[in-house]
């Protein structure tokens, strides 16, 4: 099993030229969020921003308001997207699978976090679909995994690769598990994340890495990967900033790590 460490970061996080704009460095479709929850989609937004995305469009269906006076630069409604993060923040009340359905339809990449994970199965049916579209990013923490697989959580934390392996197989898609060490597994790759300081742990968190893991699947990484280094971003940043740092604040340092590196 590979670590994922900040040489590794260095060599591969995506770095603009003088000939890119900000389309050529990817273009992210952000659908999260709702009435009640609608910091997920603060959250998620800002993750993407913050890792360095050169364009993010917001789809969804809550939180504008609150998105813009955040995050001023996004831009809303539909247009060009290379990958989209769903699912932070989807309330049972006001989600349905074809609000996953109608993204995986554009058959790009996706991450699917939280709210939209259990509605893989039934947007897979709604479409005559077998499979996720190519290059998709699953984000479950031990009980998420637990219940896409029908087992007990105990049982994930156990063995949390051979299960993320599991579910990877099923959805055809790579696996990040999140949790205190997390794994990113596809087929025969296997990464670990840089592990971060135990204040990482809270909630918001998972809608951040969210973010970021869809800014570098928009700039063309492959899936694994890109949930790796997300995850080794955030845990690395909050190592060189200590401190209870809340999940946007955290964020705000990410481009000062990236540069770093």
């Amino acid at each position: 099993m590979s670590l994922i460490d900040a040489d590794e970061l260095t060599g591969h996080w995506p770095q603009p030229t003088v000939s890119d704009d900000k389309y050529s460095r990817g273009v992210v479709g952000v659908d999260t969020g709702s009435s009640r929850y609608p910091g997920a989609a603060v959250l998620s937004t800002l993750g993407a921003l913050r890792a360095g995305a050169g364009f993010v469009r917001f789809c969804g269906k809550a939180a504008r308001e609150a998105v813009l006076v955040r995050c001023p630069s996004v831009t809303f409604g539909a247009g060009r997207v290379n990958a989209w993060v769903l699912g932070c923040g989807w309330d049972d009340g006001e989600l349905g699978a074809d609000r996953l359905a109608s993204r995986l339809n554009d058959g790009l990449p996706c991450v699917i976090d939280a709210g939209a994970l259990n509605l893989i199965d039934q947007a897979l049916v709604l479409l005559g679909w077998t499979a996720l579209p190519s290059g998709c990013l699953l984000t479950p923490h031990a009980g998420e995994l637990a219940r896409l697989l029908g087992i007990e959580r105990a049982d994930v934390i156990r063995g949390p690769v051979g299960f993320a392996s599991q579910a990877s197989q099923r959805f055809q898609a790579a696996v990040l598990l999140k949790g205190g060490v997390q794994y990113a597994v596809a087929g025969e790759t296997a990464l670990r994340a840089h592990g971060g300081p135990a204040w990482t742990a809270q909630a918001g968190s998972g809608d951040v890495l969210a973010g970021v893991a869809g800014t570098l699947l928009a700039a063309g990484l492959e899936a694994v990967k890109a949930g790796a280094m997300a995850a080794s971003l955030q845990a690395l940043t909050a190592e060189r900033h200590p401190g209870p740092w809340a999940p946007d604040q955290l964020a705000d340092w990410f481009p000062e790590v990236i540069g770093a590196l």
